[in-house]
């Protein structure tokens, strides 16, 4: 197969570049109408630090503009007007402009520090108000990573969050758990909320146009979001435009990827002689003459010292490219925000690459005094290639560094060492393929109506769709091909998803006797999909001519459809109460009805209340305890659920069998093997959650301590029934889980002058897991429940364990070694650990195997932050401890790791009579060495130097000239050094997944 050609979206589809000329003829349709006179300023804080994003307009208009990145800013007005001066955290400041061209402006720290707003369910929040538990990720952090998984952002951002990686491939995501694992069977994945509208993923939306992004954490915060919840829920809000000229920024930033391992595997010189190893211990511990050991072309490898490196040759330097462009402009009836975004990366596999293009449009318009509608809509298409990298990076590893990689001719040898078992891992790169596209589509139009004073009611309306083709195909020079008689393979799939949501929403503020303040919101929202998928696999395809489009000519073809639709409707209503900004009181609840759940349980209903206390607020705090500017004490209390992945989980299972009756086939249905369930229900997360947030020395110190005590019950779990039924298995709602922590968030600026800053910050995370019951059931009558060992579920321990024996050590010559029943055991080979040694030589599979958790015990980050003068400094270090993990590759045969002297693998100090103190097993060329499954359970916890950020700020002086606003010069490194004990290109996936890249970056940010 050839290589595959760079991605040519646009000049394969004209149709996007029109779309793409289209958004920003938008842009230029509002106009600015001059004014009398122009003004220009800067705009500093107490310590003389430019404050950029200040918020300038004319009092009694809508006329307003921001400061740029220097604090510099220019505004025209009508003579004698009073500007307004407005920034998060700081005293607001009125100038008179009479007489006045240039201003100095100087804003000081607010006496309520914590004025900035926030996003939480269905509204916003100034941040002093927020009772519940919502953390706060700041865009410009995020924006310092360099990737386009915006979930890759979000690692170590937040107390609670654990961010894991799904695959290190061009164009990959990463999985977000908030606040520990709570289902089985369900889903664990957070919600993610753009704009009041569920999305299907987090790269669903462009980084660069993110305004806020919030995480709810605890129950009080998610429970109006009610039956989507239990699993944390993510709110983004992306820009708006703004008042004022139109303003152009950039950001984009182009480097290589390369690849960090921690392992090392057998050298040509070290394997020959493991092989020799092997072949010794089934001879009686004599060594076999090298033409006895190894194949001809291994031999020659071997007399020649010319040895094989195929991760050189497998793997490559990356190149990752991602840019953005946005225009923000607006007069006082209309503003327009639209961006686009380009991302291009070439993978460390070769014919691995990624293309993606995403466009935005936000559009606000103000009707009348009491109208105003707006329009969101955001299109994405992307393109991705990538040869069959599992198999690829596995054989790269286990294939014998002895050998031949070419043929005479300069083709691949498929066979490089004479074995059938190490095929060549190049043929792959270059034989195998996968093609995807996907195209994601969000559109929503939104009316806001201010029926009153203080009564204001929001339309919020959505089309989601999402649409994915794939098509791989294996040529018949593939590994696959080979195998199967020189023929190909592959298969091409479509699937698509609509989504509809409506969402109708009240809100009522009333203020009572000045100190008395009442907030009521009510909503009803209705949510509908439809979701369609066919795939048709074929197998042995003749000619490689049509690729995977000569699927019609394969001897088999097996196709595969599916779809379902699904539908939710909601009401939910909140009310809130606050005395003098001291005492908070907050109930909440919504009631979900689902398709998806039983006939006789529908709806479900998911209450919580909250209350906290602004301490700091007390006037006996304010004259005796001058030190603490903020302390607030919070506590809540409240349910939310968690329904199936898929929908008709409740209905009995039918299975299709063939019947020939006359002599014609025909198709009917059996009763299959999962029982109908009518009382199907949602699980139920309820959590307590208790809180204190603090500031000390005017807020220059800050944090937050958090509590939690989750149960998780009615969890969906396949029971076993009995056979005689006709049915095997049915999901019920049985069992329970708990999840408790403790979250510490904190962040000091320790330096702050005019000239330098130095900022730290750090979070830790502590969740433990555990299965509170599974089946209810205690057959064997000592009290407790019993287990369900067979799914590996133990009452009492996480969710996810490793249940197996324990290897405590390596059995030498002269040692008592125990008879064991089916397996006789040597010097060299693995010393279990045994619970009761008086009980016999036998591994006993109910005491002696241990539980294990794949758990992390914690885990944090430390983050510094540095600016002097122009130049600015950043770096994240995150970690996770106490958390393991199975390497497949310390002891699968098929991964090299059983030591047989056929495969090559991680190198290990194996044990051989002149070597007793080797750890491992002896080799042996005929079997795996007994129990040698027992030393795949490494330490994966690791400190990892997640992101390094090096930037400058050209002056003021430098910019005037070239009409730029702001320009900012950076290097980024991300996934720099991981110090860590498990052996593999990452200590979250296997060697043979993806390998995460280390990236470094020099980017350019510009505005205009």
């Amino acid at each position: 197969m050839k290589q595959n050609k760079p991605v040519k979206m646009f000049c394969r589809e004209g149709k996007y570049l029109k779309l793409v000329l289209l958004l920003f003829m938008c842009i230029f349709s509002t106009t600015i109408n001059a004014q009398e006179s122009s003004i220009t300023g800067k705009v500093v804080d107490n310590a003389g630090l430019p404050l950029p994003g200040v918020n300038v307009h004319v009092k009694g208009s809508t006329k307003g503009t921001q400061t740029d990145f220097d604090g510099n800013f220019t505004i025209s007005t009508a003579p004698k007007s009073i500007l307004v001066f407005s920034f998060i955290g700081m005293d607001e400041v009125s100038v008179d402009t009479e007489n006045k061209k240039n201003l100095k402006v100087v804003l000081k720290p607010s006496s309520q520090a914590l004025d900035e707003i926030i996003v939480v369910g269905y509204g916003t929040k100034k941040k002093s108000d927020v009772i519940s538990s919502v953390a706060s990720v700041k865009p410009g952090d995020m924006t310092k990573v360099a990737t386009s998984d915006v979930g890759e952002m979000l690692r170590g951002k937040a107390a609670g969050v654990q961010v894991s990686l799904a695959d290190g491939g061009p164009g990959s995501s990463s999985s977000i758990q908030i606040r520990g694992k709570k289902s089985i069977n369900g889903s664990n994945e957070p919600i993610v909320i753009a704009d009041g509208i569920v999305i299907g993923n987090i790269n669903d939306i462009n980084a660069n146009d993110i305004a806020s992004l919030e995480i709810l954490k605890d129950a009080a915060a998610q429970s109006i979001y009610g039956a989507r919840a239990s699993n944390g829920v993510i709110l983004i809000t992306t820009k708006r435009g703004k008042t004022g000229k139109a303003k152009i920024s950039y950001n984009g930033f182009s480097g290589i990827q390369t690849i960090n391992r921690n392992f090392d595997v057998y050298s040509g010189e070290e394997f020959a002689q493991l092989k020799r190893e092997a072949y010794r211990t089934s001879n009686g511990g004599v060594y076999r003459p090298d033409d006895q050991v190894f194949t001809p072309l291994e031999l020659e490898s071997v007399k020649s010292g010319k040895y094989i490196d195929w991760e050189k040759l497998v793997l490559r330097t990356g190149v990752t490219n991602n840019h953005s462009v946005s225009i923000s402009s607006g007069t006082d009836k209309t503003s327009i925000f639209s961006s686009i975004n380009y991302i291009n990366t070439s993978g460390v596999v070769p014919n691995s690459d990624y293309e993606k293009v995403a466009m935005r449009v936000n559009v606000d318009q103000r009707i009348t005094d009491w109208l105003k509608v707006g329009m969101n809509v955001s299109l994405q298409f992307s393109e991705s290639n990538r040869p069959n990298v599992g198999n690829i990076l596995n054989n790269a590893i286990n294939t014998s560094p002895l050998g031949q990689v070419y043929n005479e001719d300069g083709s691949f040898r498929y066979l490089p060492g004479g074995i059938q078992e190490t095929p060549n891992p190049l043929i792959d790169v270059y034989e195998t393929n996968t093609n995807e596209l996907n195209r994601n589509d969000i559109m929503n139009v939104f009316l806001d109506i201010n029926l009153a004073k203080g009564f204001t009611y929001k339309m919020n309306a959505s089309r989601r769709s999402w649409n994915y083709k794939a098509m791989s195909f294996n040529t018949s020079k593939s590994l696959s091909g080979i195998a199967n008689s020189g023929q190909g393979s592959g298969y091409i799939r479509f699937q698509d998803n609509v989504e509809y949501q409506l969402s109708n929403i009240l809100h009522y503020n009333l203020n009572v006797a000045e100190k008395n303040h009442f907030n009521v919101t009510g909503v009803y929202e209705i949510t509908s999909s439809e979701y369609n998928d066919f795939r048709n696999s074929a197998s042995r395809i003749p000619s490689d001519i049509l690729g995977i489009y000569g699927l019609e000519s394969a001897f088999l073809n097996t196709p595969e459809i599916g779809g379902n639709e699904r539908s939710l409707i909601s009401f939910a209503g909140k009310l809130e109460y606050d005395f003098d900004n001291k005492y908070y009181f907050t109930v909440s609840g919504r009631a979900d009805g689902s398709s998806v759940f039983g006939a006789n349980n529908k709806w479900g209903f998911f209450p919580a209340v909250n209350a906290a206390w602004n301490v700091t607020n007390e006037e006996f705090m304010k004259e005796h305890v001058p030190v603490l500017s903020n302390l607030k004490l919070r506590a809540s209390y409240g349910k939310v659920g968690n329904q199936p992945k898929d929908p008709y989980q409740s209905m009995a299972t039918a299975t299709q069998r063939d019947y020939i009756i006359n002599g014609v086939k025909v198709s009917g249905y059996v009763p299959g093997s999962q029982l109908s369930n009518p009382d199907l229900r949602w699980e139920t997360s309820t959590q307590l959650n208790l809180a204190a947030d603090f500031g000390l020395f005017k807020n220059r110190l800050n944090g937050t301590v958090e509590v939690y005590n989750t149960d998780t019950s009615d969890l969906l779990i396949y029971e076993t029934l009995n056979a005689n039924t006709g049915y095997t298995t049915k999901l019920s709602n049985i069992g329970k889980v708990n999840n408790k922590g403790l979250e510490v968030t904190l962040n000091g600026d320790v330096i702050k002058t005019k000239d330098f800053r130095l900022n730290l910050g750090a979070t830790f995370t502590k969740n433990k897991n555990s299965i509170v019951s599974i089946y209810g059931k205690d057959a064997d009558g000592d009290g407790r429940e019993d287990d369900a060992v067979g799914n590996l579920w133990f009452i009492g321990k996480p969710i996810d364990v490793y249940y197996r024996y324990k290897a405590v050590g390596i059995y030498q010559e002269g040692e008592n070694i125990p008879l064991v029943t089916g397996t006789t055991l040597y010097p060299g080979d693995i010393k279990l650990w045994d619970a009761d040694p008086s009980n016999g030589a036998n591994p006993n599979p109910d005491q002696d195997r241990v539980i294990t958790s794949k758990m992390p015990d914690w885990f944090g980050t430390f983050s510094l932050a540095l600016e002097y003068k122009q130049f600015d400094f950043s770096a994240d270090i995150y970690t996770v401890q106490g958390v393991t993990r199975d390497n497949l590759f310390l002891y699968d045969y098929v991964r090299g790791g059983s030591l047989r002297g056929v495969k090559n693998g991680i190198k290990q100090d194996y044990w051989t009579p002149e070597n007793p103190g080797g750890n491992w097993p002896r080799p042996r060329d005929g079997n795996d060495p007994p129990y040698i499954n027992t030393l795949g359970l490494q330490d994966a916890s690791y400190i990892r130097l997640q992101n390094v950020s090096v930037g400058f700020k050209f002056p003021e002086s430098t910019l005037k000239p070239l009409g730029l606003s702001n320009m900012r010069l950076y290097v980024t490194g991300s996934n720099l050094v991981t110090l860590t004990d498990y052996q593999s290109y990452s200590p979250e996936k296997e060697i043979s997944d993806y390998p995460e890249p280390v990236t470094c970056v020099i980017g350019l940010q510009v505005g205009f």
